[in-house]
């Protein structure tokens, strides 16, 4: 199932990537614009970020646009987000001056036209040659527990199932309160009755955590019918719910930890970091430059300040940032994180780190191939020792480059950490960071970062 469901994303990866750039090459012929260099290398960019970005939309079911969180509406977020970040760099470049104004505007508008009309035409294919393969399906679900309530509040979310019921040995009231949201239907004997009697197409076996022989019987008895079969695990009993069911040389394994920096993905990271730190660099140089004169001619010591972080499989980093402290005891800046009206900071010190100023030379690190633009945040080592034996899965955050800024911080989850539950609240958006990450993400970050540099209550 993993392996089809990759070959399905990479096709559709090329589809909407041939989409894209067609749209662009048609345009241009309509318009007799000459395809000269600067439109070939466009449409090789927009090609490969179409192929990146979009081919996690799966054009065979209902997208829904115009509703919160459909694949419709976000696949048109998508298209915004990729349309905002070409003309940054067209900007930037100016690049710009080399495209036609009326060509470029007709294909941000007709291009996710076009992209609709492809997933209205394969779902009239469906529905016309393979009705089985685009109907809403029939499910039930075997056995309550946390994994049970989660799978059947997105499925409820889904157009793509018809959830009847769900089957327990036990009585609602013992298992939490059952299945919110859908009836409880008998004991678990009677699914395969009901499956038959009723047609049930889908059929969810949860693993009870009192053991697996009851699953297996369950999905024995259910060999005796034509219903698919999925067998879900508590990911609950085992605190795995960032986990993904993957396959390693055809054996079938469940992905507790592991980085989504590898292959494709992991050279589109690195480019994406190198080209934007390297433009970023460039603009900002004589804002460093003033920053660094204001630190010098303020107090004594040095412009810059290194600290110890972990990096990436926690190997030790030396991060850099302009110094905002008087110049005292190191080790002790390195234990002890700053508070609000900390009386080491230096007046021009809160300015920056207010602002965000002193994270600056932090680009220099993601050149240096230290850090990456977007990903969790390094803590110190001390904080590192101390925070990876009382949270859990702290350490996942370490399977990825740590980042100038990240998903935690731009919902709010910066600056000082001095109770155990707002640091776990932090891991806990580094581990969806880094379980969702997409270069879409990414871009989304940089620009929430933006909005919140002078308007974050937690900068100090």
């Amino acid at each position: 199932m993993a392996e089809q469901q990759s070959r399905s994303a990479h096709f559709q990866g090329l589809v909407y990537a041939a989409v894209i750039s067609g749209v662009l090459y048609a345009i241009a012929r309509v318009l007799e614009v000459r395809f000269s260099v600067p439109y070939q290398v466009l449409l090789m960019l927009a090609a490969a970020f179409g192929y990146l970005i979009f081919r996690r939309y799966d054009l065979a079911v209902p997208w829904n646009p115009g509703r919160r969180g459909s694949i419709g509406t976000r696949l048109l977020w998508s298209w915004a987000l990729f349309v905002a970040g070409l003309m940054f760099v067209g900007y930037i470049t100016k690049y710009s001056a080399y495209f036609s104004r009326e060509l470029l505007l007709g294909w941000i508008f007709v291009t996710p036209a076009m992209i609709f009309v492809l997933h209205l035409l394969v779902r009239f294919v469906l529905r016309r040659w393979m009705p089985h393969m685009s109907t809403t399906r029939s499910c039930v679900l075997v056995f309550a527990n946390e994994s049970a309530r989660l799978l059947a509040e997105n499925l409820i979310k889904s157009s793509t199932y018809d959830i009847k019921g769900y089957f327990d040995d036990r009585e609602p009231e013992r298992t939490g309160g059952g299945v919110e949201g859908i009836p409880f239907l008998g004991k678990a004997r009677k699914v395969v009755d009901y499956v038959k009697e009723n047609g049930i197409q889908v059929v969810f076996v949860v693993l009870p955590s009192d053991g697996v022989r009851r699953a297996v019987n369950v999905l024995d008895e259910l060999g005796d019918t034509t219903a698919s079969m999925y067998y879900v695990p508590d990911f609950f009993v085992f605190n795995l719910m960032q986990a993904q069911v993957s396959e390693i040389e055809g054996v079938p394994v469940i992905e507790v930890a592991e980085t989504p920096f590898y292959g494709v993905d992991g050279l589109f990271k690195q480019i994406f970091d190198v080209i934007v730190s390297s433009l970023i660099l460039i603009m900002i140089s004589p804002v460093m430059l003033l920053v660094g004169l204001a630190v010098k001619l303020s107090s004594k010591g040095p412009v810059f300040f290194k600290q110890s972080r972990y990096g990436l499989n926690g190997q030790e980093i030396q991060v850099y940032k302009f110094r905002s402290m008087y110049v005292g005891d190191a080790k002790q800046r390195e234990v002890q994180q700053a508070t609000r009206d900390d009386p080491r900071i230096t007046p021009v010190g809160r300015f920056i780190r207010r602002t965000s100023l002193d994270e600056l030379p932090q680009f220099i690190n993601v050149l240096l191939g230290d850090m990456s633009i977007c990903g969790p945040r390094p803590h110190s080592v001390s904080h590192n020792e101390q925070y990876r034996k009382a949270v859990k899965r702290y350490m996942v955050r370490h399977k990825v480059k740590p980042g100038i800024t990240g998903w935690a911080q731009v919902h709010g989850l910066r600056g000082e950490t001095a109770q155990i539950e707002r640091m776990e609240e932090r891991i806990k958006y580094d581990l969806e960071y880094i379980r969702n990450w997409s270069p879409l993400l990414d871009v989304r970050i940089i620009l929430m970062t933006v909005s919140l540099v002078f308007r974050d209550s937690n900068a100090y």
